[in-house]
C-alpha cells in the first residue's frame, strides 16, 4: 500500500514496479491495481486506517487516499479521478444532478458519526462554553466581534484569532450552515486550512486561537487543545463533545454523519469490490481506530444490502457483457 499526497506520485511508481517487474523476461506485465480515494479529511482517517488493514488482505492492491476536502473529492469525481469519495456531508442537490447527467452513479455508505469539535489553546482559562448564538455572532460574516470582551464583558479584550477549515471542506460547508445559517458562509479574517493539523497547530500555538474541525483530531490532541461545550441557547445547558453525547445527537447542532460514496463503475472492478467489502465488514473497528462513533447496526444492516445490490448489478452487466461476446 502506498500514500502520497499527490495521487499522480503513487500512480506513476505503480507503473515503475510494473515495468521492473517486466524486467527479465516474460514479456510485459500489466501494473498493479490501483483504488483511488479522496475527499474530506475528516473522513480521510477513517479510510487510512481502512488502506492500513487492507494491506494485510491483499498487498497487491495500491489504495491512494488523499484530501483535498468533501467539495473536492467531489469535484475530482467529477472529472473522472476518482472511485470513492470521502465525505463529511451529503451530496449536494447539484452534485448528484452533475453525477447522473454524465452517468457516473455511485453508491453512498455511512461509516460513522462526527462532532464537530469548537477548540480552544489551554492557556485560555475564561471561555468554557459558547452559545449558538454567541458562535454565530463570531463566525458570520461582517461580525463585528473582534476581541474576547465583544463575546462576553467579563472576558479579557484581547484578539481573537479564527482558523478553520478551508472552503472545499465539507466540515466548513456543515459548520457554516449550522451556525451562521448560510453554508459556505463565514467572516473572511479567518486562517483556514486544508490540512487539520495545521489547524491543531495553529490553536496550540496561539493563547487567543479559537477553530473547529472533526471530534477525532480534538482526541488525538487533547493535550494541547481544550474543547468547548455548546449550548443551543443562553437557558440552555451546555454540552460538550464526546462518543455519548455525538450519538445521541444531545451534541447539536454539530454532530452529524460521515459517508464515502463509491462509483457503481468502479465496484464492478475486483479490487475495489474485495475493498469496499472489508472496508464495510471491519467498519466497527476502522470508524473507533479513526477517532469517531460507528455505524450503528441498522446502519451497517443497510450498508450491507446496498454493497449487495450494487455488487450483484456488477456482475449481472459483466456476465451480460460475456454473453454479448
Amino acid at each position: 500500500m502506498i500514500h502520497m499526497r499527490g495521487w499522480g506520485g503513487a500512480i506513476g511508481l505503480a507503473v515503475l514496479i510494473g515495468t521492473a517487474w517486466g524486467c527479465g523476461g516474460g514479456g510485459p506485465v500489466t501494473p498493479p491495481a490501483t483504488i483511488i480515494v479522496d475527499g474530506s479529511s475528516t473522513v480521510y482517517r477513517i479510510s487510512r486506517a481502512a488502506q492500513g488493514g487492507f494491506s494485510q488482505v491483499n498487498p497487491g492492491v495500491t489504495v491512494v487516499v488523499d484530501y483535498h476536502g468533501t467539495g473536492g473529492g467531489f469535484g475530482r469525481y467529477l472529472q473522472g479521478e476518482v472511485d470513492i469519495v470521502d465525505a463529511s456531508r451529503a451530496a449536494k442537490p447539484d452534485e448528484e444532478s452533475k453525477a447522473r447527467a454524465q452517468g457516473i452513479d455511485w453508491t453512498r455508505f455511512l461509516v460513522g458519526y462526527d462532532g464537530i469539535t469548537l477548540v480552544v489553546n489551554p492557556r485560555n482559562d475564561f471561555v468554557k462554553s459558547l452559545t449558538v448564538g454567541q458562535l454565530k455572532s463570531i463566525w458570520e460574516p461582517g461580525s463585528k466581534v473582534r476581541t474576547w470582551k465583544d463575546v462576553d464583558p467579563a472576558w479579557p479584550e484581547r484578539r481573537i484569532i479564527l482558523y478553520s477549515p478551508d472552503n472545499d471542506s465539507g466540515t466548513f460547508e456543515f459548520f457554516t450552515e449550522a451556525i451562521t445559517g448560510k453554508a459556505r458562509s463565514q467572516r473572511d479574517d479567518v486562517q483556514q486550512s486544508a490540512d487539520d493539523n495545521t489547524l491543531v497547530n495553529g490553536v496550540a500555538g496561539d493563547p487567543d486561537g479559537l477553530g473547529y474541525f472533526g471530534y477525532a483530531y480534538y482526541a488525538a490532541n487533547q493535550d494541547k487543545l481544550r474543547a468547548l461545550g455548546v449550548a443551543q441557547g443562553p437557558d440552555s445547558a451546555p454540552v460538550l463533545p464526546s462518543p455519548a453525547t455525538i450519538l445521541d445527537k444531545s451534541y447539536a447542532p454539530l454532530s452529524r454523519p460521515l459517508f464515502i460514496y463509491v462509483k457503481n463503475s468502479a465496484a464492478r472492478r475486483p479490487e475495489v469490490a474485495q475493498f469496499l467489502t472489508y472496508y464495510l465488514g471491519s467498519i466497527d473497528q476502522l470508524a473507533v481506530k479513526a477517532g469517531y462513533n460507528a455505524p450503528t447496526a441498522d446502519d451497517q444492516a443497510a450498508n450491507q444490502k446496498a454493497l449487495s445490490q450494487v455488487l450483484s448489478a456488477g456482475r449481472a452487466a459483466q456476465e451480460a457483457a460475456a454473453t454479448a461476446e
